[in-house]
């Protein structure tokens, strides 16, 4: 299964889905980006599994993530894909904290 694409994050926060950047998936590169920040990273699709490494980097005002607020943040994020969207969990390396996430097809590449 291809996810090449632009896809939308959004993040589960307190109050409902977050929007948090848009992302190009192309050939196990994961790219990123939203106003604050970057990210930078590579997945893998195995059968309806998602399976990612990024690397954040806030370039304007830190935001608390993980219970922390520093400029860069490694993430694993674990998916299951269903008509258009992944759904899962973003960890932070240590595996000490988890964040909902949510990621759905806007269009394909040109």
């Amino acid at each position: 299964m291809s996810v090449n694409g632009i896809w939308k994050v959004e993040m589960l926060t307190t109050y409902d889905w977050e929007p948090r950047a848009t992302a190009y998936l192309r050939d196990g590169s994961y790219w990123g980006a939203g106003s604050q920040h970057y990210a930078v990273g590579n997945y893998t699709v195995d059968g309806t599994k998602f399976l990612a490494d990024i690397l954040i980097v806030n370039h304007g005002k830190p935001r608390a993530l993980f219970g922390k607020q520093v400029d860069r943040y490694e993430i694993a994020v674990e998916a299951e894909i269903s008509d258009g969207v992944f759904t899962g969990v973003g960890k932070d390396k240590s595996g000490n904290h988890v964040i909902q996430y949510r990621i759905t097809r806007l269009a394909d590449l040109p």
